[in-house]
């Protein structure tokens, strides 16, 4: 019975549980060894050797290809197209006409002014020939009638004053003048009925609700009252002293005085007009009332407007009949002086100015030729006909483009971020490829213009440039073609360089690298010179050659 319990006991080395703390035994201690092994390690670095050879810079861009000389032409007139002179792809001569818009209107005006030069022509000749006696006959004519046009304007002594017209003129002013009286007498009365400051009775059923929103309304409404009775009577007083037969100067007077009135009075109906804008109907000043008031006054307004201008009207017509007056005088004294010029023999100064006359024809012909020719599209140089905008029968305006105009010869422009921008200069060469014929056919290119404009586009500032396509390498070329363009800006040979990342930079803007010595990190102070492409930097003081930099720790 004993030895079989003893049987079904386990041997302790066949326990679960002493596996498993055999297995955490053993990782604890491998962590341990691991951390002390690995803190006795040498730190490792990511190195690169100072390589020496040559260092190239480019700078890359794309853009589209156009023709060199690919011209927009436009016509300087509007008008509808009538005549094509070539179909697209057609070859053009400088000097060819390649389109005409409808030219009837300017070959009229060509011929009218062929014919003005012809009449010119004539008259110089006639000239030069002397005058008819049926000329002569005419001028005496003309001179009798302008002395008969004058007589009948004067008065009973000559002179511009005492003319019939201006007299009249002054009548006419007199009887405006006596009208404002009236009108600023109506006027004056008008408001003082509102305000009762002369009819003191006038008003009496509502002068205390007058301005009763604002006081000052009154107060400024009674002021120009004043002001404006005082212009009235100094102008009643000019205006009453005057008569027809009275001094031009005086009624000159009388007009300034007129308008010193009615520009017071103006101001007065507008106080008023404010102050019953300012009144609020109560008790006896029902609204019905208070908007008669307010229409009478507008009613005196417009009265004393029409006024002012009629005023302004007769004075403008005085100085017309003056104006007319002494264009009588002139032309009395051009007829005279037409006549003793046309019965005297002919002067020198009197066939320049015929001279003179057949040169101005033949400038208005020469400017009518000029115009039509505004209707014709020429061609300024040599090429090939690339698009025809409008067809024949349309209408084209001086704006819009008719032919485009383009040579065999080719430019790439691109656009350089001013960044890059001071790297290339006219004369530099350029790598071109097209995307039409992939990257494996290169054409050259040469620099021909930098733009000093700058243009802005997403807040960056680039710079227009234009490459010579050189070569076509006998491949068809055409405009608007991408363009993916590499330029060669510099290339050193046998210099020293390194990656640019293992170049570092101090406070002060100086440069430095970490170099190992002994296998400890030392920092060592170069200069730098030429960036390159892939992200390569020239050394130019403080290493050599195969000389190792580190570039950064690695890590475990």
């Amino acid at each position: 019975m004993e030895q079989e319990i003893i049987s079904k006991k386990k041997k302790w080395y066949k326990k679960k549980t002493f596996y498993i703390i055999l297995v955490a035994v053993l990782l604890v201690g491998g962590f341990v060894y691991s951390k002390i092994s690995s803190s006795n390690k040498t730190p490792q670095y990511e190195t690169v050797k100072v390589v020496k050879g040559t260092l190239v810079q480019t700078v890359d861009a794309t853009g589209s290809v156009e023709s060199a000389n690919d011209l927009s032409l436009r016509f300087e007139a509007s008008g509808r197209l009538a005549r094509l002179y070539k179909k697209v792809n057609d070859s053009v001569k400088k000097g060819e006409v390649l389109a005409e818009l409808d030219l009837s209107e300017h070959n009229a005006s060509v011929a009218q002014a062929s014919a003005s030069l012809s009449r010119a022509e004539a008259d110089l000749d006639k000239q030069l020939a002397g005058n008819t006696p049926d000329y002569l006959a005419n001028l005496q004519a003309s001179l009798t009638k302008a002395e008969a046009d004058l007589i009948q304007a004067q008065g009973l002594t000559p002179g511009v004053e005492t003319s019939k017209l201006v007299e009249k003129a002054y009548e006419d002013m007199l009887v405006s003048l006596q009208v404002v009286q009236n009108t600023l007498a109506s006027s004056l009365t008008t408001t003082d009925n509102i305000l009762g400051i002369d009819n003191v009775l006038a008003n009496d059923s509502f002068e205390k609700i007058l301005s009763n929103l604002d006081d000052t309304a009154l107060a400024s409404a009674e002021s120009n009252y004043r002001l404006a009775k005082i212009s009235k009577t100094n102008f009643d007083v000019l205006v009453n002293s005057l008569n027809k037969s009275s001094d031009h100067l005086k009624i000159d007077n009388a007009v300034i005085k007129s308008k010193d009135a009615l520009q017071d009075m103006k101001s007065l109906l507008f106080a008023i007009a404010n102050m019953l804008d300012k009144t609020a109907p109560i008790g006896t000043l029902t609204q019905t009332s208070l908007d008669t008031l307010k229409t009478g006054i507008q009613t005196a307004r417009t009265s004393v407007v029409n006024k002012y201008s009629e005023i302004l009207t007769y004075n403008q017509a005085i100085d017309t009949a003056r104006n007319s007056y002494n264009a009588y005088l002139a032309a009395v004294d051009k007829a005279q002086a037409s006549l003793n010029d046309a019965q005297n023999p002919p002067r020198e100064v009197d066939v320049a100015a015929y001279r003179a006359a057949v040169n101005s024809a033949e400038a208005g012909l020469s400017q009518a030729v000029a115009n039509r020719n505004k209707a014709r599209i020429v061609a300024p140089v040599v090429g090939m006909i690339g698009k025809i905008v409008p067809q024949v029968g349309e209408y084209v305006s001086a704006q819009g483009e008719v032919i485009n105009l383009v040579s065999q010869h080719f430019e790439v422009k691109v656009d350089i971020p001013e960044t890059d921008i001071i790297k290339i200069k006219n004369g530099d060469v350029a790598e071109i490829k097209l995307d039409a014929y992939g990257d494996d056919l290169k054409f050259s290119g040469l620099v021909t213009q930098i733009e000093k404009g700058q243009t802005v586009i997403q807040d960056v500032v680039y710079y227009r440039v234009t490459i010579s396509l050189e070569d076509n390498q006998n491949k068809q070329i055409l405009s608007g073609m991408t363009a993916n363009v590499v330029f060669s800006t510099e290339k050193k040979d046998g210099i020293l360089f390194l990656p640019q990342r293992a170049v570092r930079t101090n406070e002060d803007g100086s440069k430095y690298v970490r170099i190992l010595e002994n296998k400890v990190l030392k920092e060592l102070n170069i200069k730098t010179g030429l960036r390159g492409d892939g992200g390569l930097v020239e050394i130019t003081e403080g290493l050599s050659e195969d000389q190792e930099v580190v570039v950064s720790a690695v890590t475990a």
